[in-house]
């Protein structure tokens, strides 16, 4: 399995504090059958300015490791890029830069209110040629509020990432609840672990896939190739439909 969102690079951002905690990551995600992870460390103007010319040095670093101690993960180089107005200018400097060598961009924006002008750099990114992936849009206020407002982001053809964690309902019952209205209506093209340590954020992608394919087998076949295309910079061809009215929103935990 390939996961696309992971804050495994030790020391750089709020994921893993040191090499050991990053090791004991990528065990864990051995163990549970990811074989290929993007590290995606934030770029958040202000807090975690990791450019990527930087993020690539670090994972050469973490493959090595890797290799020494004979751990069958792969790491890839990546960002998750906080959305503001200077995030045009970052990418035109090479500052921020998409996910392995691919056209795919992880963005995020705040928890609690969507900027005015959200929509519109998203907008000025695609003319740039590239692909936008929200990632856990389950987690915004706006949405797992009410969930037709991600059709904004829908009207600008985003991909979207849920994380491991929401659908396990780690993050609370609202969240979960956005987890899978979103994918009742089609709208999850990736699930990652957005793993930040050994604890609860784990990269554990590995266990939630296994219900996943058990009870939503079209979205565990279509998440794996669609990860699969990212790395390989293909197309990501996908019918993304606004949601017209809200359907049922049930756990698969809860399905006998």
């Amino acid at each position: 399995m390939i996961d696309i969102h992971c804050h495994v690079l030790p020391g750089i951002d709020d994921g893993s504090k040191d090499l050991d905690m990053s090791l004991q990551m990528l065990g864990i995600a051995e163990e549970k059958n990811t074989t290929k992870i993007i590290a995606t460390p934030h770029y958040y103007r202000g807090s975690y300015e990791n450019e990527f010319k930087h993020i690539l040095a670090h994972v050469e670093n973490l493959n090595a490791e890797i290799k020494n101690r004979g751990i069958n993960v792969e790491v890839f180089p990546g960002q998750e890029v906080f959305v503001d107005k200077y995030t045009l200018d970052a990418y035109k400097e090479g500052t921020i830069h998409c996910l392995n060598t691919s056209k795919y961009m992880l963005i995020e924006f705040p928890m609690d209110v969507l900027p005015d002008d959200a929509i519109d750099i998203i907008y000025e990114l695609k003319l740039l040629g590239i692909m936008p992936i929200v990632a856990h849009p389950e987690r915004y206020l706006y949405i797992n509020g009410n969930i037709m407002n991600i059709n904004k982001f829908i009207e600008e053809r985003c991909l979207f990432q849920l994380n491991t964690s929401s659908i396990m309902g780690l993050l609370g019952s609202r969240v979960k609840e956005a987890a899978f209205g979103l994918m009742d209506n089609g709208l999850c093209h990736f699930i990652a672990s957005d793993a930040h340590s050994t604890g609860k954020r784990c990269p554990n992608l590995g266990i939630v896939m296994k219900d996943i394919k058990k009870d939503y087998r079209e979205v565990y076949n279509s998440v794996q190739r669609n990860a699969q295309c990212i790395l390989n910079n293909e197309i990501i061809d996908v019918e993304v439909k606004k949601i017209e009215k809200k359907k049922g929103l049930f756990s698969f935990f809860f399905k006998k």
